[in-house]
């Protein structure tokens, strides 16, 4: 120990031996973002949040000095449960989607556990099998015309030493639609993997298809949900897990009823109150979609098609710069590859044309 000044001894921390080796490489989130301008690369509902939700978190507001009773997450899980055809006890309210999909990787996985997603995926489950000191295994998806398919020969040949399986479905940033609900497909997952499959249902409110009444079935089946997206609340931070009542016991006990904070319970259980919105939201949305999907095969692009609120096409060279200048964000998920978020017909038309000036620009150029 160390002599300081006035007396007071002070030992001797190596950090080293604070921080986890697997800690010091893990990976982050990582993306470029703008204040301004249009936002088309982080998947966010173009329209904002109802009156109706808006005015009930003010309400509340004046309450923030003190914790949500319990009986405000009663009422989420009621309804979320109700939403989805399934029990409350089934129902564990997040911090969003991200927080539904880290519960499950931080109660479920131990350091050199196996976790198998496809690739490409949601780059979460990396960010979070890296911090966690997970073991990761992909299995690639195959292009297949319009669309993306799952190696469902792969998936299982690899799931039987993996200890959490998680798919994104449909899958980000593809917009192709995996399992599909597929019984005997989650069946023969749930059987072989050595211990939790985890589905993630962030687009649900536009693909209409959804596992979440299975999880009575098999156990160690989890489906996340998120109000993030076609819900329009993705500041908020409100999602969910649907899950065996076993599985909602275990994370309640590293969990307070506090978790989710009050302006985003009272957001939740708001929008459940009325989700007809969320619905009328998705179907203008998957308008635009097919909109914009035609709009980017006119200017010779490459685009497959989707049933989530984004497109995924290819193009080979460098988007992102010169979109960035021109004031609008769109993703790069994979080498050649590219996700844009479907906005409103007016963002679309604006997107196009931009995006139009710079393929011109860049074969003027090549000539």
């Amino acid at each position: 120990m160390n002599d300081v000044g006035g007396g007071i001894l002070i030992a001797p921390t190596d950090l080293k031996e604070v921080i986890y080796p697997w800690l010091k490489g893990a990976k982050e989130y990582d993306f470029t973002d703008i204040k301004e301008g249009l936002r088309l690369h982080l998947n966010e509902s173009p329209y904002p949040p109802p009156d109706f939700v808006l005015e009930a978190v003010t309400r509340y507001l004046k309450a923030g000095n003190r914790y949500q009773h319990p009986d405000l997450s009663k009422r989420f899980r009621e309804l979320a449960a109700e939403y989805n055809g399934v029990e409350p006890d089934e129902i564990f309210p997040t911090t969003g989607g991200d927080g539904a999909i880290r519960s499950v990787f931080y109660n479920f996985t131990q350091p050199g556990d196996v976790v198998l997603s496809n690739y490409p995926g949601y780059s979460m489950y990396s960010v979070y099998s890296s911090f966690r000191g997970l073991r990761e295994e992909r299995v690639n998806l195959r292009e297949a015309g319009d669309w993306w398919q799952e190696d469902m020969d792969s998936l299982l040949s690899k799931a039987d030493r993996s200890r959490l399986v998680v798919i994104d479905d449909p899958n980000n940033p593809t917009g192709s639609p995996m399992l599909q609900a597929n019984e005997d497909k989650i069946k023969a997952l749930a059987e072989r993997v050595k211990g939790i499959v985890l589905l993630d249902e962030a687009y649900y409110e536009f693909s209409g298809y959804t596992a979440s009444k299975l999880v009575s079935k098999y156990p160690n089946l989890v489906i996340v949900r998120t109000l993030s997206k076609a819900f329009s609340l993705a500041s908020f931070r409100v999602g969910y897990l649907i899950a065996d009542r076993e599985i909602v016991k275990v994370l309640e006990k590293g969990s307070t009823p506090f978790d989710v904070p009050l302006p985003s319970l009272i957001a939740g259980i708001t929008a459940l109150e009325r989700p007809s919105y969320a619905r009328e939201i998705a179907s203008e949305i998957s308008g635009n979609r097919e909109y914009l999907y035609r709009a980017l095969k006119s200017v010779g692009l490459k685009v497959y098609k989707s049933v989530t609120n984004f497109l995924f096409f290819k193009y080979g060279g460098d988007l992102l710069s010169p979109l960035l200048k021109r004031g609008i964000a769109i993703r790069n998920p994979i080498k050649d590859f590219y996700r844009v978020t479907v906005g409103t017909k007016e963002q679309c038309d604006i997107f196009v044309k931009e995006l139009g000036e710079i393929i011109e620009d860049s074969n003027t150029e090549q000539r």
